[in-house]
């Protein structure tokens, strides 16, 4: 059973801890294994951003965020985040979150999302997108050192809300 809850101050350090495990992988963020937690805060683990947690059989499984892509005149553009933990993958949290996110950011008044760096290689990741009405609308040629392969491209993806 997946159940979403709204991430709250008390969950910074269970937010830190699957981030962290995520970068660890070198495949799907652009952070470097070590990034300090208090750069993270800043973008990522805090409580500004619209936040939910997933879990699964009381477990915290993932997470995502919502935040403003852009300042200014570009605030009306939201920017998601997703993270699922390696062993929590293919039971359906990615796309649990995503569709949540969605909503949560309609509720929030943005009317648009956009996804800045979406890797390639994470097939997965961008068949979801696609699934749920997401354009690539640009890539970026070798736009993501990738651990294993090398340069990959990354997509831009986008969708109005």
């Amino acid at each position: 059973m997946i159940n979403l809850r709204k991430a709250n101050a008390s969950d910074l350090d269970l937010l830190w801890d699957l981030f962290n495990g995520i970068i660890e992988e070198k495949i799907y963020y652009p952070y470097l294994p070590g990034t300090p937690r208090a750069k993270l805060e800043k973008v990522w683990i805090n409580t500004n951003n619209i936040a939910y947690i997933a879990e699964y059989l009381g477990q915290a499984a993932g997470a995502y965020i919502i935040r403003p892509n852009q300042a200014g005149y570009g605030d009306h553009i939201a920017n998601g985040a997703y993270m699922v933990a390696p062993k929590y993958r293919k039971l359906g949290i990615g796309r649990k979150l995503a569709v949540h996110s969605l909503d949560s950011a309609r509720k929030a008044g943005y009317k648009g999302m956009q996804y800045n760096l979406v890797v390639s290689t994470n097939t997965s990741a961008v068949k979801l997108w696609q699934d749920i009405g997401f354009e690539i609308i640009a890539t970026v040629p070798g736009g993501f050192k990738h651990y294993n392969k090398g340069y990959v491209d990354a997509y831009i993806m986008f969708q109005k809300l």
